[in-house]
């Protein structure tokens, strides 16, 4: 198995690898595609680097070894499937919809006989067996699709409409990864804020109460959710922020700091949306981790445009910054928008990058010193080192083989743009 994009393509893997296993294949997430008898690719559409990255890598494949078996799961846009075609007849596809069909698919291909699963569906994605990346991460899908119609997006052409899946549901499969030992709990989706709008409810805040409520010592984590439904509930989002097993992190992505290019993307608030949701989470809680995402050069972004996102930087000072360059995605209506030169667009992310480690920098120097309990949630690749989470989501690097899943205290000693380090003081 090979996994690329978000934390949501990273539990179907799991569900996937988890079947697979179940039914008595040996299966793993591993570059070591020689190894195996069938490569399973996760793909990621949302980008275009991903896309050509794992192309390249199923040609590659194909070129060393023409008889390897290749199956293609996760978002796999229609328009893609010709090219893979070309590529080789005999690659099998399964796409985001139908992971329960991962060992019937698999089999198929062992046999010589393809199989092609492309069309949308609405299966609840929960409750499969699972192989965790992470033994102490549970990463759990709320619901699947967008109710939005971005230009610069492939997700609604791969995903489909807004659909939640059943708050009992999504508890039994917390419950089950809770006794199964794990401490974090990552909610995720296309659009967490999206929660219930299917059913005309704004169902994110109550849905993180009643798993906050559950027996046990573990965290949530809240993932993405954009402006548009988190204004329509802020307060009752706020009220779930600060509760005692949720981490103090909100990921809020805004996209642009111009109210045009807001426009042009189709995305359904303003910059001052934006500024409104962001004050009012920091004035009731100052130590939150805010994070965001900017696309750096969409189709008609001028200089004055871009200025104002780099002043919305200024302004807000977000923790984190997920910066991409525009790629035009197939499909989208942003591709047949007059394109800026990959030139601006390389200059423009390297402005917004300088920006954001300065940025990021100061406000993380000014943990040292501070003392704080940390979640042990990964081990360094390299060395010794531990790697955990304070209750805000801080990385915290503690230069200390500990247990996963153990909760240490820590005097930050350190600060980088991206993490903090610190020493140990106790372990629980």
């Amino acid at each position: 198995m090979k996994t690329y994009g978000c934390s949501n393509n990273v539990a179907e893997s799991e569900m996937m690898m988890g079947m697979l296993n179940s039914s008595g294949h040996a299966v793993k997430e591993s570059s070591e595609y020689k190894k195996a008898d069938v490569v399973v690719f996760n793909m990621c559409s949302v980008k275009g680097p991903s896309v050509q990255h794992c192309m390249n890598e199923i040609r590659k494949i194909k070129k060393e070894n023409p008889k390897k078996k290749v199956v293609v799961t996760g978002c796999v846009p229609r328009q893609l499937i010709p090219e893979l075609r070309e590529i080789d007849e005999t690659v099998s596809i399964a796409n985001t919809h139908h992971i329960e069909k991962i060992n019937h698919v698999v089999e198929s291909s062992l046999n010589m006989k393809p199989s092609e699963y492309k069309h949308h569906a609405k299966p609840i994605k929960l409750n499969f067996p699972r192989l965790r990346k992470n033994k102490i991460i549970s990463i759990v899908p709320i619901l699947q699709g967008c109710n939005d119609f971005c230009t610069y997006c492939s997700t609604k052409l791969v995903k489909g409409n807004t659909f939640s899946y059943p708050e009992a549901k999504i508890i039994e499969e917390v419950k089950v990864s809770l006794a199964d030992g794990c401490k974090e709990v990552w909610l995720t989706s296309q659009d967490n804020g999206a929660y219930m709008t299917d059913k005309q409810i704004l169902g994110l805040p109550k849905l993180v109460d009643s798993i906050a409520s559950l027996d046990g010592d573990f965290f949530i984590r809240i993932g993405m959710a954009n402006p548009t439904y988190i204004l329509q509930c802020l307060d009752e989002f706020i009220s779930a922020l600060k509760q005692e097993k949720v981490y103090k992190f909100a990921h809020i992505p805004v996209q642009s700091g111009n109210n045009d290019v807001l426009k042009n993307m189709k995305r359904r608030y303003t910059v001052e949306d934006y500024k409104e949701i962001v004050g009012r989470i920091k004035k009731e809680i100052p130590w939150i981790t805010i994070a965001t995402d900017i696309i750096c050069g969409f189709p008609g972004e001028s200089t004055e445009a871009f200025e104002d996102t780099l002043n919305l930087i200024r302004d807000t000072e977000p923790d984190v910054v997920n910066i991409s360059r525009f790629h035009a995605r197939p499909g989208t209506k942003a591709a047949k928008m007059k394109q800026l030169s990959g030139g601006v667009i390389k200059e423009r992310s390297g402005k917004l990058t300088t920006l954001f480690h300065e940025l990021g920098l100061e406000k993380n120097r000014k943990w040292i010193g501070k003392e704080c309990y940390v979640l042990i949630d990964e081990h360094g690749k390299k060395g010794d080192d531990s790697i955990g989470r304070t209750s805000s989501y801080k990385q915290v690097v503690i230069k200390k083989k500990l247990k996963l899943g153990s909760i240490v205290n820590v005097k930050i000693t350190n600060a980088k743009t991206h993490y903090l380090e610190g020493c140990l003081i106790s372990s629980y």
